[in-house]
């Protein structure tokens, strides 16, 4: 018996047999795979928009939030506000007889109401705005001087009544209208050199209840005109003001047949709405001006008929909204659609980080990564409440280009990784505002820069052995790859 030592024998591989036709697994599994770990690397990508979708939610939360300030700030200020300019109602009494095979005739007295719209009417009103704090968030709100100029023709009034019609001139009156009497100021109406003494109406209209409210969503202010059947076929001026708080909003109804609206403001981000585009408009960083013409086909309602309603002239009634450009909700909320595609594109770049250097980055590294992506949304949302969405995105973004940036330099071991992230993520993040400042063009910058992005990676790795870095070698193998 010899006295050297006998070799000892390796332990047979794991799922094989320890004799010598024991199944090797190993060889079948490429140990360096990049192409499965860029799989790995598109599924943890799609994991990773889980957690953006509860900033989606925090995002909806706080904007129900600065909702409901500003629902808070309208109940003392008035709210959006539609203005509309004078309107005259006459009631009249008309007999309708019904017959029935079976019993005599019978005359029932109805009472309606015709409505006259001006033939012209011209409205200039101007805006000063200030914004108003509710804990973080801000409310834009205003006071509005609005003057109205009107002509009537009153012999339309009978020529809308029905034959038979006993018109009640006594009994007319005038009104004016505003969505929320809560910001009513001042209110003075002046008709033919009458000055018209005005009163809040519930309601007014005298004619057939079954036929339900017509004031079209206005609160009206108005006083009697008994003098009407002196002038009843006629025409006349009138001249109205209203001086009235908001919040938000302010628009002009198409009150006459033929509506001319001049509106002025110190905002600096008006949005022209309403039904109607205007004629003209300069906006400047010191206020707006606009003004709009709505001809008689345009409005779409009768200058005078029986039981009009309001809501046909004020379902045209254009006006300005005050938008908020500080307000971050609704950036940080488009920001957040294009989530999943930059997640994609950072873990894109870490792993041709990874393929090109001699180092090898762990999932869990790739998780920490898209988890501080998220963190990112999470903190611009917070500083925009606090700064604004400009200052907002500034400090989020620097915050996160600088850890990923360091991160990269540790995980790949060299300064010039570190550096190479810098510029890279610097870039993405800037690619990220264009992207939330060109709305209109948004989906086209998108996808040429995910175009670019895929063709560069295809590009840097058109001689990786995909199949797995060492476990045979590979003409086109890329240099440098680790051990």
């Amino acid at each position: 018996m010899s006295d050297t030592d006998t070799p000892t024998r390796p332990p047979a591989p794991s799922g094989g047999s320890s004799g010598g036709g024991g199944l090797d697994l190993g060889r079948f599994v490429p140990q360096r795979s990049f192409g499965l770990k860029l799989i790995l690397v598109c599924g943890l990508a799609l994991l990773m928009a889980i957690p953006a979708g509860f900033v989606w939610a925090l995002v909806y939360a706080r904007s129900n939030d600065a909702a409901a300030a500003v629902a808070e700030v309208a109940q003392m200020r008035g709210g959006p506000q539609t203005l509309m300019g004078p309107a005259i109602i006459v009631p009249f009494d008309h007999d309708v007889t019904t017959t029935t095979p079976s019993a005599a005739p019978v005359t029932t007295t109805l009472t309606q109401d015709l409505v006259l719209y001006p033939e012209t009417g011209t409205v200039k009103a101007n805006l000063v705005t200030e914004k108003l704090k509710r804990g973080l968030h801000v409310v834009p709100v205003y006071t509005a001087d609005a003057s109205f100029v009107a002509r009537f023709d009153a012999s339309h009034l009978a020529a809308a009544a029905p034959a038979g019609a006993r018109i009640r001139w006594a009994d007319a009156r005038a009104y004016l209208g505003l969505t929320d009497l809560r910001g009513a100021k001042e209110a003075s109406l002046n008709l033919n050199g009458h000055v018209i003494e005005l009163a809040p109406s519930e309601a007014a209209f005298s004619g057939n209840p079954g036929l339900g409210p017509r004031n079209g969503g206005q609160r009206l202010v108005g006083g009697p005109v008994p003098w009407l059947a002196e002038t009843h076929d006629k025409p006349f001026e009138a001249a109205a003001h209203l001086r009235i708080s908001g919040a938000e909003r302010v628009a002009f109804a198409a009150f006459a047949k033929d509506t001319t609206i001049d509106l002025a403001g110190d905002w600096a981000a008006p949005s022209f709405d309403g039904g109607a585009s205007p004629d003209t408009r300069q906006v400047s960083k010191t206020g707006f001006s606009a003004t709009w013409r709505i001809p008689f086909l345009a409005r779409g309602a009768a200058g005078a008929g029986v039981d009009l309603s309001f809501d046909t002239v004020t379902s045209t009634s254009p006006g300005a909204t005050l938008l908020d450009p500080a307000n971050p909700y609704q950036a940080v909320q488009r920001a957040l659609k294009y989530a999943p595609m930059f997640i994609g594109l950072v873990f894109l770049t870490y792993f041709l980080f990874e393929v090109t250097s001699g180092a090898r980055a762990h999932p869990a590294q790739y998780v920490l990564v898209g988890l501080a992506q998220s963190v990112f949304y999470m903190l611009l949302l917070s500083v925009s409440e606090q700064f604004g969405f400009n200052g907002g995105f500034t400090i989020a973004a620097v915050a996160t280009v600088l850890a990923l940036s360091l991160y990269a330099g540790s995980v790949f071991g060299s300064r010039a990784a570190a550096i190479k992230a810098l510029g890279v993520f610097a870039t993405l993040y800037g690619l990220i505002y264009v992207l939330l400042r060109t709305d209109d063009y948004a989906l086209l910058v998108g996808s040429i820069a995910s175009f670019l992005a895929i063709a560069a990676t295809m590009w840097m790795t058109r001689n990786l052995d995909w199949y797995g870095v060492g476990n045979r070698s590979s003409k086109g193998a890329l240099p440098n790859q680790p051990s």
